[in-house]
């Protein structure tokens, strides 16, 4: 089992270490820019009708398309970048999959800009309504969200320096699986486009997916403390993971009120936790800290 973690673990930070490059940095830029160049490009020659607009091709009929397609591949970009933030902490991995929500809301509001064919009030006056929604409701989260990462306190739940170690090589693995997973979502999506010509993500699955996750971490937990305060705020923050997949899947403003009600319910639990447990630790516990974020930050 131990030799089965080693390999996982290396494989993660190998290719942890390859997205987190400046080489990979610019590599996703360029990306996103071609993307959004060739779309503008695509919807010039639709709306010359110098290529037919059939398939996948149609939804270049509206120029602003583009937008929504670029900020599709930068949420997906983004959600990567969550799957290396697990192994860290359990509370930021959470705190980061509300961000990616509020990120989502913003997505569905350039949808909505691309859903407006005419500037006639009449006919946009909807997908208006359903922007200035979106957006004012990824700004609550964006709020609320950074007070989160202010008040949040990160508590050692093992004993011993090779428990904790131990628990991020699980952690890692999990991730692992999780990346191969996202991959394995987003090519079906592109598969159903280009087939259908419908492009649908399906980042409601992907979270559907990170709850069963957390609550395989929140399980190997139990191997190193069985704390009722550290049991409830891991449980608490799968039901947060619960909520955002909710939202992902409601209607119009159902979805947002969601959002914003399970990143207040968020808020109150980080500050809930932290009134009542003590944030003194010992001193032995603190050099084991020291010496694990320093293990995290290098690996």
């Amino acid at each position: 089992m131990q030799k089965i973690l080693y390999l996982l673990e290396d494989t993660y930070l190998r290719i942890k270490q390859a997205w987190e490059s400046d080489i990979a940095h610019k590599y996703i830029s360029n990306i996103l820019v071609l993307i959004f160049v060739s779309s503008l490009v695509i919807y010039f020659l639709v709306s010359k009708e110098i290529i037919p607009s059939k398939g996948f091709l149609k939804s270049f009929e509206n120029p602003f398309y583009s937008i929504e397609l670029s900020f599709t591949v930068l949420l997906i970009t983004e959600i990567i970048s969550m799957l290396f933030v697990l192994p860290k902490s359990v509370a930021k991995s959470v705190t980061k999959q509300f961000e990616l929500l509020s990120l989502i809301f913003l997505r569905h509001g350039f949808e909505q800009f691309s859903h407006i064919h005419s500037f006639r009030w009449v006919e946009m006056i909807d997908p208006v309504k359903h922007m200035f929604a979106y957006g004012f409701a990824s700004l609550v989260i964006y709020f609320i969200i950074g007070i989160v990462y202010k008040k949040q306190k990160h508590i050692l739940i093992c004993h011993t320096e090779k428990q904790q170690r131990n628990f991020v090589r699980f952690k890692r693995a999990i991730s692992l699986g999780l990346l191969v997973a996202f991959l394995f979502i987003v090519f079906s999506d592109l598969q159903e486009l280009f087939y259908t010509g419908t492009f649908r993500t399906s980042f409601h699955i992907f979270f559907t997916v990170l709850i069963f996750s957390d609550i395989l971490i929140l399980l190997i937990t139990t191997r190193y403390i069985l704390s009722y305060r550290a049991m409830y705020r891991y449980s608490a923050f799968i039901l947060a993971t619960i909520f955002i997949r909710l939202a992902l899947t409601a209607t119009p403003y159902y979805d947002m009120v969601i959002g914003i009600i399970a990143s207040i319910y968020l808020l109150l639990l980080v500050l809930t936790y932290n009134y009542f447990e003590s944030t003194k630790l010992g001193k032995n516990q603190s050099i084991i800290q020291n010496k694990l974020i320093n293990y995290g930050s290098k690996r």
